[in-house]
């Protein structure tokens, strides 16, 4: 028995803080680029740019994610945590290089928002096993928790950095001023490259002689095999579907958020009430990360608390969608950021924790597929937001009804799934 205090885990304990503080500091530095990013591509093409940046994003994520999940169980997480951080850093210089000579082309905003899409599809799933690796199993659900808070909390602070960032003017660089935020985000990502834990635990890779063809092969039976792995649990299908339903149906208000920043009727400054409703989004995001981790170790284990969060998440979009009220509209958005975290983030938490230790990789790449068809979904929305606004309908009534026909609908599957919940007995461990 290792006693509290034992060098090793004493060790194991920094090298879990190192790895937060990392995270933190990328994530301050994505919250400052994913305001940025949606403000140039909303005030320059509507939400026709905005869902062809999130088509654009969603492809390369939802077809490469699965092989995202098995490379992460197969190669050194540290190496390929370090390799898409660097690719992050040279997307962020791109466009700080693109903006120095004024507004760059949709064609470029989405090729760029493809590349992050690709790294996304990697990165996500190892970063998740990743630090499945780094605690007990017991641990699993709670110290994920901690990584989501870390990432909600950048968000926060990256989101109120914005307008003070864009107000800095680069001697050499035309308008859009965005380009001072992307040069914040190349610089501020490259802590996240030195300050990843070493000494992890890694599968033993072995040297093989095939062919490409039979990798290839062998991996299209691996990701086979993940999915076999997912009908040999009901609970883990149960969940599963939770989270494919929240994601696909109630995702696309946060992912759309800058639409309605951008076409509500208020009069708040632009900048400002973009700010403000990225920064109160990400502030209830770290709300439900504090809860998530609350809910973990306290007596509420009950799977039906995921029903109760995804009635919390429809109530709250629906009163900000309809609301005129500056006050409620930023309530209710930081409500709809806390139901949104509890129910997606627990969710992919509790996931982890019923999955067996060599599978995580792959089972994270399935809930970050999710997550891909999530950002598809919300693409095909803004279409069908761009082609009502251009058939006569004001944008943000279009907005509104697009968006409030996707949260009736993911209500009433909620509905319909809880008793197969109630059945099961799935616990939040």
């Amino acid at each position: 028995m290792i006693s509290s205090d034992s060098p090793s885990v004493q060790q194991s304990s920094f090298k879990l803080k190192l790895f937060w503080s990392a995270d933190l500091i990328a994530s301050i530095a994505l919250g400052v680029y994913m305001v940025a990013f949606n403000f140039l591509t909303v005030k320059t093409y509507g939400p026709f740019g905005i869902s062809m940046t999130t088509i654009g994003y969603a492809i390369p994520q939802t077809l490469l994610v699965l092989f995202g999940g098995l490379t992460s169980d197969n190669i050194n997480k540290q190496s390929l945590y370090r390799i898409c951080q660097v690719l992050y850093i040279v997307i962020g210089l791109a466009l700080f290089f693109a903006c120095l000579e004024g507004l760059p082309p949709l064609w470029l905003l989405v090729l760029v928002n493809a590349l992050n899409g690709l790294i996304v599809a990697f990165s996500g799933p190892n970063k998740t096993s990743l630090i499945s690796d780094l605690v007990p199993e017991a641990k699993v659900t709670s110290t994920q928790e901690f990584f989501y808070l870390a990432t909600g909390l950048g968000w926060v602070l990256g989101s109120l950095l914005f307008p003070y960032i864009l107000k800095v003017e680069l001697p050499f660089s035309h308008d859009p001023r965005e380009s001072s935020a992307f040069l914040f985000y190349g610089f501020a990502m490259l802590p996240s490259i030195f300050l990843v834990p070493k000494g992890l635990n890694r599968i033993a890779i072995n040297k093989s002689d095939k062919t490409f063809l039979a990798k290839f092969e062998a991996s299209l039976v691996d990701i086979k095999n993940s999915f076999l792995y997912l009908r040999t649990s009901l609970d883990l299908r149960i969940l599963m579907w939770l989270l494919a339903i929240v994601l696909v149906l109630g995702m696309p208000f946060t992912i759309l958020i800058s639409i309605f920043a951008h076409d509500h009727p208020t009069l708040q400054p632009p900048t400002q009430f973009f700010s403000h409703i990225y920064a109160v989004l990400s502030t209830g995001e770290v709300v439900g990360g504090l809860l998530g981790i609350l809910i973990s170790r306290s007596s509420l284990k009950r799977g039906t608390l995921f029903i109760y969060f995804i009635f919390g998440l429809c109530f709250a979009a629906i009163i900000a969608l309809i609301t005129r009220e500056y006050w409620l509209i930023l309530i209710t958005i930081l409500l709809s950021g806390l139901f949104t975290s509890l129910c997606s983030n627990l969710l992919k938490g509790v996931i982890q924790s019923l999955s067996s230790a060599d599978m995580r990789g792959r089972i994270a790449g399935l809930a970050q597929l999710m997550a891909g068809l999530s950002s598809a979904s919300a693409g095909i929305a803004g279409f069908v937001i761009h082609h009502l606004s251009r058939d006569g309908v004001k944008e943000y009534l279009a907005y509104e009804t697009v968006l409030l026909s996707m949260l009736g609908l993911l209500a009433v599957l909620a509905l319909l799934t809880l008793p197969a919940l109630i059945k099961s007995r799935i616990t939040i461990q």
